[in-house]
């Protein structure tokens, strides 16, 4: 299993489109980083009349919300690092020289899902680095909990895995449909729009639903009040989901046609 990791982490080294993204992710969240700096950026308040946003702990949450953006570079990775590796037979030879599924699953998976968090992390790390050094991390009376550094913390960490959880969704999909142009559709489509349909039509009462779902668990944790309760359930609620969805893809994939 560590060759076929090493392996994958060098096609992901040599593939261009992965590293113009990268490039592209470092870029953006520069420019965005100094522009929510410059002085003008400070219109939002909370219910306090304080400028949330324009402090450290506001900003970075507020990057974190853009889930819009989270699912775009999953799926862009999805069909470039899984859909790709069955059009170019890359998954099928491994398999034809006697590496097991589940070892080419896992590692797949799990190179995907961790190149997405990266990249996450790269483009909130960067729109809020420039905030965090201009303005600091803020007070208690302005940001709440999040004047505090293991609240941060508890919150990136949480939030990731509830991301983590997403991700997952995409990779299963790129195993199961195997081109990449329908993977990124579907993704994008499909999960983007696809939940927030799903969130519009349910009853008031069964709203409450979508907080334990990947799609709305990672809100649990981005706000300002957020307690460790609040990140210890939405961690493990997240690992939880990763490991059903992963399986689930597992499963499916052991038992395809590999053409």
């Amino acid at each position: 299993m560590l060759s076929l990791f090493r392996s994958e982490c060098y096609q992901i080294r040599k593939t261009l489109a992965v590293k113009i993204l990268f490039l592209f992710i470092i870029v953006i969240s520069i420019f965005f980083g100094i522009r929510e700096t410059s002085e003008s950026y400070v219109t939002e308040v909370n219910e306090n009349g304080w400028p949330d946003l324009a402090y450290g702990g506001g900003n970075l949450l507020s990057s974190m919300e853009d889930y819009s953006l989270v699912i775009l570079l999953a799926s862009l990775l999805a069909a470039w690092i899984i859909s790709s590796a069955f059009e170019t037979r890359t998954i099928q030879e491994a398999v034809c020289y006697g590496k097991g599924r589940t070892k080419v699953y896992i590692v797949k998976m799990a190179v995907y899902m961790i190149v997405s968090l990266l990249m996450c992390l790269v483009l909130w790390a960067g729109e809020s680095i420039f905030v965090f050094i201009k303005n600091g991390i803020g007070t208690e009376e302005v940001v709440h909990n999040l004047s505090r550094w293991d609240y941060i913390a508890g919150m990136v960490f949480a939030a990731s895995l509830a991301y983590t959880s997403l991700f997952a969704i995409c990779g299963v999909i790129a195993f199961i449909i195997q081109k990449a142009s329908i993977t990124m559709g579907v993704c994008i489509i499909g999960i983007a729009f696809g939940f927030k349909m799903v969130t519009s039509i349910l009853p008031e009462s069964l709203e409450n639903i979508i907080n334990y779902t990947p799609a709305g668990l990672c809100y649990q944790v981005l706000k300002l009040d957020v307690t460790f309760s609040d990140i210890i359930r939405t961690s493990c609620i997240s690992v939880i989901w990763i490991i059903v969805i992963c399986a689930a893809g597992l499963w499916k994939f052991r038992k395809a046609e590999l053409k």
